[in-house]
């Protein structure tokens, strides 16, 4: 039994670390001529829109430069109202408030699904609707389509950087809206060491995102907008080349990683969740999951509980800074302020949040990873037995 289970935890890894894309990326970068937008490049980008179910991909330097370009091709301007999520990686709202729009926060539960504690003038008066998916748990479609019929103006964008490859309903994460980007940092499900990318069907929409972040990329359009893409509004937004071929390797493998990860996670949430003190999100389908980053989340209110988890699993606690506690992050001109002046206020943002984020807790995804489904299940029922 020994040697099945070794077998089976040998084909698991090899499933998700692909040694194979290490020496492609090995190959290209010393026998192939380096350009700035080779045709593996943009094979990448055409295989990413249609695994992702997209019309156009366009790939970025990271995520945040991704979803910065993003609004501004989308629209977003100086006083556009943002809904988002508390639960947002902290760059996303930076870039709200750099560009001069005023963020809307949510409220979260312990489902990790938004939670429409705004009042009703406030949805009306918003221009858009960002939506985080995170940890690999999409968000719920109910939820997003009661805003949308609330306010029908609103322009919805998704950040899947936590959720590559998991579905609402049997469809795409990213595909809901008029837009979607996605980072690709080193620990992300798709990695391209350092980049991100923005998915849409809009060719318009497209076309603006080249000439905003692209330098020298033309666009399909057919007039002076490609003087544009020398400029570089946005920044030179352009991913390094060799990126692509680790990214592609990780999108042909990510539905097996994602059917892996998602097994083991199934098997801790369906094991733990009736303990006392303790809450997992309510998972209906967990084929659906995806993705996945930083590590799989858990509420535990019970320190004596946490302690026998901690004795069994390494655990991380939740760690963004807090910042719709901090006024600088409601308002553009104080965020600006904040960057010039250093204002001490700052500090507070890494204090307590005094809400459900205090409890929230990690299980160590590279340690899941790692472990068999039999280890899993053998420290699950310590944990049981102790607390019984």
């Amino acid at each position: 039994m020994r040697i099945i289970r070794l077998l089976i935890y040998i084909k698991d890894c090899l499933s998700i670390y692909n040694i194979a894309s290490s020496l492609k990326v090995f190959f290209y970068s010393i026998l192939k001529k380096n350009t700035r937008y080779p045709n593996y490049l943009l094979n990448f980008e055409k295989y990413a829109s249609s695994y992702f179910g997209s019309k156009y991909a366009l790939s970025f330097s990271n995520g945040t430069t991704a979803c910065t370009a993003l609004l501004y091709a989308l629209g977003v301007k100086k006083a556009s109202k943002v809904i988002i999520s508390k639960l947002t990686f902290p760059s996303v709202i930076s870039s709200i408030l750099r560009i001069g729009a005023i963020p809307v926060y949510l409220d979260f539960d312990k489902n990790l699904q938004i939670k429409r504690n705004v009042n009703t003038e406030e949805i009306l008066n918003a221009n858009f609707l960002l939506i985080t998916h995170a940890y690999g748990l999409p968000q719920n479609i109910d939820i997003i389509k009661s805003i949308l019929e609330l306010n029908k103006r609103l322009i919805l964008i998704e950040d899947i950087s936590h959720a590559q490859g998991a579905r609402i309903n049997n469809k795409m994460v990213g595909t809901l809206g008029e837009g979607s980007f996605m980072s690709m940092q080193g620990d992300k499900a798709v990695n391209a060491g350092e980049g991100g990318i923005v998915f849409t069907n809009s060719n318009h929409v497209y076309n603006r995102l080249i000439y905003l972040s692209h330098l020298n990329r033309k666009t399909s359009e057919k007039n002076n907008i490609n003087l544009f893409s020398k400029i570089g509004f946005v920044g030179k937004g352009r991913m390094n080349p060799l990126g692509a071929i680790t990214a592609l390797s990780d999108i042909k493998n990510l539905k097996k990683r994602n059917k892996i990860i998602s097994g083991k996670i199934k098997i801790i949430y369906e094991g733990l969740k009736s303990l006392k003190d303790f809450h997992v999100p309510e998972i209906d389908n967990y084929d659906q999951l995806g993705g996945f980053h930083y590590g799989i989340p858990f509420f535990c209110e019970s320190e004596r509980l946490l302690n026998y988890i901690k004795a069994n699993f390494k655990i991380v606690k939740y760690n963004w800074p807090i910042l719709d506690s901090n006024e600088h992050f409601h308002d553009p001109n104080k965020f600006l302020d904040l960057i010039y002046d250093n204002d001490p206020k700052i500090q507070n943002v890494f204090e307590k949040s005094n809400d459900i984020r205090d409890q929230l807790y990690f299980f160590d995804l590279k340690e899941i990873i790692n472990f068999n489904k039999h280890k899993i299940k053998k420290k699950i029922d310590i944990i049981k037995k102790n607390e019984n």
